[in-house]
């Protein structure tokens, strides 16, 4: 419809893999009597983009928001793992200390602060880093760093005093990724990373992606569009129910190969339900 390639709406970037950033083993999130997670286990490299695919209400939300420290400690279980040390993250705060980033599904809700400038949401996970005395902003620094991120991520402003809300959708994505870039990010957790985005800037926001991947960030990326988890993603995990039920690697696979396992009985994969490209 809009003449591009597959290729080009989605590009996908070779990049060497590293070490485990991220693993995950057990994690559990009960909500009320409700078991939304059931000891989900998975891990993503250095440099990888790892996909979950699922239906809604398959947890997949849940997912990111529990490794991102969201709900209370006594509703979740599991444990985690950074760059092979183990932490505890009690709440969002703590998981940006950590270099873990979530780019929420409703950005403009969760992400950020409409009515507030480029540079005031950019530098919101980051402030620490422009402190002087008294708790004082350097906001010299500030305009600064935030001058050239927007200018690394051609986020069209007229200018980063702009109010956020005014700009289009996916310059506003590029505002939330400028805010953890500045927090120095090393695993972002991407819900719908474009849902309400035009084409060009869907291409712009993975294009982007490639680029961080292959200097060594890892992705976990939650997305209901199947075209651009089998284009963009080395590995997919998908979910139902809470539970971990297939692990593909990405090459050559099909959305009939993806899906197929969910025909059974939804049990935890296995050596014989677990399809590799």
């Amino acid at each position: 419809m809009v003449g591009r390639d597959l290729d080009v709406l989605y590009p996908k970037t070779d990049v060497e893999r590293g070490d485990t950033r991220l693993r995950v083993e057990n994690i559990s999130y009960k909500q009320g009597r409700n078991q939304v997670l059931q000891h989900v286990s998975l891990h993503v490299n250095r440099g990888e983009i790892v996909g979950i695919a699922g239906l809604m209400g398959a947890g997949r939300t849940q997912l990111l928001e529990t490794i991102f420290g969201v709900y209370p400690r006594s509703a979740t279980s599991g444990r985690i793992w950074l760059d092979g040390k183990e932490v505890s993250i009690r709440n969002p705060k703590q998981a940006i200390q950590s270099g873990i980033g979530l780019i929420a599904e409703d950005r403009k809700g969760q992400s950020l602060v409409l009515e507030r400038t480029v540079t005031e949401n950019a530098t919101l996970a980051a402030l620490r880093q422009f402190m002087i005395a008294l708790n004082i902003i350097n906001q010299r620094a500030e305009r600064r760093a935030v001058s050239q991120v927007t200018q690394d991520l051609n986020i069209k402003t007229p200018s980063i005093q702009s109010i956020v809300a005014n700009l289009s959708g996916g310059n506003q994505q590029k505002v939330v990724i400028a805010k953890f870039l500045l927090a120095r990010i090393k695993l972002f957790l991407l819900d719908e990373p474009t849902r309400g985005i035009d084409v060009g800037a869907k291409a712009e926001v993975y294009t982007l992606i490639g680029q961080l991947a292959r200097h060594g960030t890892a992705f976990l990326l939650v997305s209901s569009e199947l075209p651009e988890l089998l284009a963009v993603c080395d590995r997919i995990y998908v979910l139902c129910d809470g539970r971990l039920t297939g692990e593909f690697r990405a090459i050559n696979l099909t959305r009939l190969r993806l899906w197929r396992p969910q025909r059974s009985s939804w049990t935890k994969p296995t050596a014989n339900n677990v399809f590799t490209g």
